[in-house]
């Protein structure tokens, strides 16, 4: 009975997240610091480890596209960044939102699967990676 009840919610979660749509309006919500919460491959759940955070940097500089960049934060106040940056563009492919990136190791996208101001899912290999909205340290 237990185990029904766990297959009943794991489809029902899995309904409502695959409905949730990304819209054009959405997507100025990528703008800013988001940090990875966990990443979802193969029915397993991997949660990064560690003490200080990788925080991924999204810039906008249209609706079309930006830039990436990976950013450490610190205690003192400014995030702290190597100078390496990848530019992306937007791109709507049958409804569903996608972010192009081409770097020295080559073209790659990801899918926005999901994009509110407090949460990320972007889908890559097999793998989804839950994003939450970066809280800067104050003390």
């Amino acid at each position: 009975m237990r185990s029904i009840l766990f297959f009943n919610a794991f489809i029902y979660l899995l309904l409502f997240t695959a409905c949730t749509r990304v819209t054009a309006p959405d997507l100025v919500l990528l703008e800013g610091y988001w940090e990875i919460e966990s990443v979802h491959a193969h029915g397993e759940v991997f949660q990064p480890k560690g003490t200080t955070p990788m925080i991924d940097f999204y810039h906008l500089n249209s609706k079309k596209g930006g830039f990436k960049k990976k950013m450490t934060p610190t205690f003192s106040g400014p995030y702290q960044s190597s100078e390496d940056l990848v530019t992306f563009y937007i791109e709507n492919e049958g409804n569903r939102y996608f972010l192009h990136f081409d770097d020295a190791l080559g073209p790659w996208k990801e899918e926005i699967r999901s994009l509110n101001s407090n949460e990320m899912i972007l889908f890559h290999n097999d793998k989804a990676y839950h994003y939450k909205r970066h809280q800067k340290i104050t003390l």
